[in-house]
């Protein structure tokens, strides 16, 4: 009987040895009661026993591969721990390595040395053989790590060629000026390698979670850089004969007029490419060497909950408790940027249900939520945040969210609105927590509403993560000591590796300053108290301030002391 073991997605087989579950058995792999647990599920719902085994959890996917390369004495890589000189990714086009599931590791003379979790499949061998016209020495690999050393090596290579995999359909767009008198360009644009490079351009971004893409133009050449955990990074640079005919692509995608390159613009596109949808919102400006675009990317997808955020125990109940408050005012300041929009996401999702009518007024929408009558603001037609709130107001609404309180008349319909029996979400541009009181005062609010209608204010910033797979201890040095304030402490550092493309960092995760007012606060803030008396009084109530919260997650191992000063250096 011959054991057929199939592994991933890609129906990995391998033909290999009689009895292999007893053979991992009498290695210690499986245990034999793992095994019978393993058979009853392959006899009840078929499948694979080794995938049956991998998916239980019973032993893991290198493990395995590992003892089958041992009894076929055929080499087992660890490719998390591979160098991959770049030029053997060159050589190799993308599109054959997709196709038989591999990675190129190393060329010696003629012999190209290539991973596969299955290297056995002959017809592939032979296939991959004649297409890069050398021998073949096949090892084996996990093919998890295959997909992720894929994604790695070949996202800054061959622009034009993987592009040309994909298929990005426009399924709505904004409307832009008359384009008469530009068909050549309107032409050049949309030639078959433009419609690629863009289309791939936008996915690799997407793909790498980045938030925005700039496309530069320089002097005599054109920069393209994605925005990914906060920070900039520069991913191509094409020649410069490049940009007119880019950007006049995005201008076309984006309902903007090709013709004009005096003026700034503003476009919106959405896109729906292999299951997922996109939303962009697309933005020129003439610089003396050309437009320069930048593309904010808005991924519909599934909501953060309130546990991803970031939140200390202590802060989350406390914030769990504001926003189960029937009526009032919450507010969540901080830069553009900083992660105010997605938690009020998981405000709102937290406290939706089939009892509450929830409306909000949002620009642009962000993510949709099932049960929230959500809509956008159209200045042009003249649906701005204060003519939306007063129409929502006359939709019998539980909860309203506002997108930002940017004028006199929304701030002050707002606090109405609290005070009426409303529970309202919404967000201010101020750098810290309590100078949201000073702002909405600015903004006309009578100060004895604010200390009435205001439940809360939440102050956030968004740290790098030290990433998981190359976090290390470090030797702190003095002025990360003086920073903490604290004696003898470990610190955790990323050494860089191929997941966070050497930066240390990989992901965001929140810090905050959560202030809730007290009887005293509430009467200071009437009083029209100033910002520090404020201040002091939140000292005494010993509510930590963001850097305090920054500190506890640099202990915890979480970020760096470089990260929390980049993120609160205006505090």
């Amino acid at each position: 009987m011959c054991t057929i073991i199939c592994m991933n997605e890609q129906s990995i087989n391998f033909q290999i040895l009689d009895n292999l579950p007893d053979e991992l058995v009498k290695a210690g792999l499986i245990t034999k009661d793992q095994l019978a647990v393993a058979n009853v599920t392959h006899k009840s719902m078929g499948g694979d026993i080794g995938r049956i085994l991998v998916k239980k959890g019973f032993v893991a996917e290198r493990q395995l591969l590992q003892f089958i390369a041992d009894k076929l004495h055929i080499p087992f890589v660890s490719l998390a721990n591979c160098h991959i000189d770049p030029s053997v990714i060159k050589f190799v086009p993308i599109n054959l390595v997709q196709r038989y599931h591999f990675i190129p590791v190393a060329m010696d003379k003629d012999e190209l040395t290539i991973a596969m979790a299955d290297p056995l499949d002959l017809f592939s061998l032979s296939e991959i053989k004649a297409a890069v016209k050398c021998d073949i020495k096949p090892v084996f690999a996990a093919g998890e790590e295959i997909n992720k050393t894929v994604k790695l090596h070949y996202r800054a290579h061959d622009e034009g060629k993987t592009a040309t995999e994909e298929l990005v359909e426009i399924i709505d767009q904004g409307w832009g000026g008359d384009a008469e008198g530009s068909e050549k360009l309107e032409e050049l644009a949309s030639g078959t390698k433009i419609v690629n490079m863009v289309n791939g351009i936008i996915i690799k971004a997407y793909g790498e979670h980045a938030s925005d893409i700039h496309i530069e133009p320089r002097q005599d050449s054109v920069r393209v850089r994605y925005r990914v955990d906060g920070l900039l990074e520069e991913r191509i640079i094409l020649a410069k004969k490049m940009l007119l005919p880019i950007v006049s692509r995005i201008k076309i995608i984006g309902g903007m007029d090709i013709a004009e390159r005096r003026v700034p613009q503003d476009g919106r596109v959405r896109l729906k490419f292999m299951g997922n949808r996109l939303d962009l919102r697309l933005s020129t400006y003439p610089t003396m060497h050309g437009e320069k675009v930048v593309i904010r990317l808005l991924a519909k997808e599934g909501i953060i909950g309130l546990e991803d955020l970031g939140f200390s125990d202590e802060d989350k109940k406390r914030f769990m408790e504001i926003i189960a408050k029937p009526h009032g005012i919450f507010l969540v300041t901080g830069p553009t940027g900083s992660g105010k929009t997605t938690t009020l996401y998981a405000a709102l999702q937290r406290i939706n249900s089939q009892e509450k009518n929830i409306i909000s007024i949002e620009d642009p929408i962000e993510n949709e939520i099932e049960g929230v009558s959500q809509a956008q603001v159209n200045t042009k037609a003249g649906l701005t945040f204060a003519s939306a709130l007063r129409s929502i107001l006359r939709q019998d609404p539980d909860v309203i969210m506002l997108g930002e309180i940017r004028d006199r008349e929304t701030a002050d319909i707002a606090v109405r609105s609290a005070m009426t029996g409303h529970l309202v979400f919404s967000t201010l541009h101020t750098n810290t927590a309590i100078g949201a009181v000073a702002r909405l005062v600015d903004l006309g609010v009578e100060p004895f509403l604010i200390s009435s209608a205001l439940l809360g204010v939440l102050s956030q910033r968004l740290v790098r993560k030290i990433c998981f797979d190359c976090k290390t201890v470090m030797e702190p040095s003095p002025g990360h000591l003086a920073f903490i304030n604290k004696g003898k402490v470990k610190l955790y550092r990323g050494g860089g590796c191929k997941n966070c493309r050497m930066s240390g960092y990989n992901g965001r995760v929140g810090i905050f300053e959560l202030i809730t007012f007290n009887e005293k606060m509430r009467q200071l803030i009437a009083d029209r108290a100033s910002e520090e008396e404020l201040k002091k009084e939140i000292k005494v109530m010993k509510i930590r301030d963001i850097v305090g919260e920054g500190i506890a997650k640099i202990l915890a191992g979480t970020t760096t002391v470089e990260e929390v000063i980049r993120v609160t250096q205006e505090e």
